[in-house]
């Protein structure tokens, strides 16, 4: 099947897929076939794809030669930039599936992903969406060292305010009539200059439904960018983060004060060694003293003393000498598979920078 008639395939031709797969892009040229090699790897098949072109610069088509059946699977649409909550708004509006199921252009699925979320959400009928954990990786594929905490975290609407523990545009799966309930992203962060926290925010709205289901497996390999909003940016990542803190004091009155302060305390200890590595000294000792000498029963919240436990045992290990060896995804072993060894097939990786949406 050409691009072109892919682009005309009608809605009605279309209907009855239990899954819509939605991927913004734009300018990902540099990792788009690796983000589509592990789409089309997954082994749960009922599924439709959908690739909203964000006003790129550059034609994400250029790239579909490097994985076999891309142009036969995936039907493109493209519009004038409106940012990533823009475009995954867009897919949503154009999606048949039951489920909606979002992955960003840079970051990887395993092979099982649909078929435990999917199976997630129909053994867990209430369950608005079902999300997973997932691993760290670098631009280059490399497993970067995973923070393991010791129990599962609280993943109700009170836990997902405390502990963004989903980490991911790409590690849910939600029933469609939930993201419509919602009104999907928050498309006005960006026009206040506080893209960034899209997903934690419609992800703790939508939980405000119903608990998610919780599946305790890493199934999405995550990308850590130095372009990426977070890591370029922690002082618009941060803006972000206090919008939606914002919004949600005013949309969920029933959420304590303590709580968004927990959820404040949380998210900027994550914030805080990107702020150190920027060297941005004063705005990491200004953002501490907030995060903890403005709330200091921070350590009453499970999910916050949870973490905080995982990232001291790192650092001791790291202390200790016993160091995190690098490791490409594709040789990661895990029950005598190499689930993501689908990386090595087809052409090399598009040489480039990644950019930030």
């Amino acid at each position: 099947m050409s691009i072109v008639k892919a682009l005309d395939t009608s809605r009605a031709a279309r209907e009855g897929r239990r899954v819509s797969v939605i991927i913004p892009y734009y300018n990902s040229g540099w990792s788009i076939a690796r983000t589509l090699r592990s789409v089309l790897a997954q082994r749960f098949t009922d599924y439709e794809v959908i690739l909203i072109d964000d006003g790129s610069a550059d034609d994400a088509v250029r790239y579909f030669d490097a994985v076999p059946g891309a142009h036969d699977r995936i039907r493109i649409v493209r519009q004038d930039n409106r940012g990533l909550a823009g475009a995954r708004n867009r897919g949503i509006a154009e999606s048949v599936g039951e489920f909606v199921a979002p992955i960003d252009a840079d970051d990887l699925w395993h092979p099982n992903y649909l078929t435990e979320l999917v199976a997630g959400l129909d053994h867990h009928a209430t369950a608005p969406f079902a999300f997973c954990m997932s691993h760290r990786i670098d631009e280059n594929d490399q497993l970067l060292a995973p923070l393991d905490l010791a129990e599962s975290p609280r993943h109700d609407f009170a836990g997902l305010v405390s502990l963004n523990s989903i980490g991911s545009g790409s590690a849910a799966v939600f029933r469609r009539s939930a993201l419509v309930a919602a009104g999907g992203y928050d498309e006005t962060l960006k026009m206040r200059a506080a893209q960034g926290a899209e997903d934690w925010k419609l992800c703790v709205h939508v939980a405000a439904q119903n608990t998610p289901a919780f599946i305790p497996r890493r199934l999405v390999a995550y990308r850590l960018t130095r372009a990426g909003m977070s890591q370029a940016r922690p002082d618009r990542q941060l803006a972000g983060i206090e919008a939606v803190i914002g919004d949600l004091r005013a949309t969920h009155p029933h959420a304590s004060p303590a709580l968004l302060r927990d959820a404040r305390t949380m998210m900027i200890a994550w914030l805080l060694p990107t702020f150190l590595r920027h060297r941005l000294f004063g705005a990491a000792l200004r953002q501490g003293a907030r995060a903890y000498l403005a709330n200091p029963l921070w350590w009453r919240n499970r999910n916050l003393r949870l973490v905080h436990a995982a990232r001291a045992r790192m650092a001791l290990s790291f202390i200790a000498g016993r160091r995190w060896l690098p490791t490409p995804l594709a040789d990661f072993v895990e029950c005598g598979e190499k689930p993501f060894s689908f990386l090595n097939e087809g052409t090399s990786p598009v040489p480039g920078q990644p950019s930030s949406h």
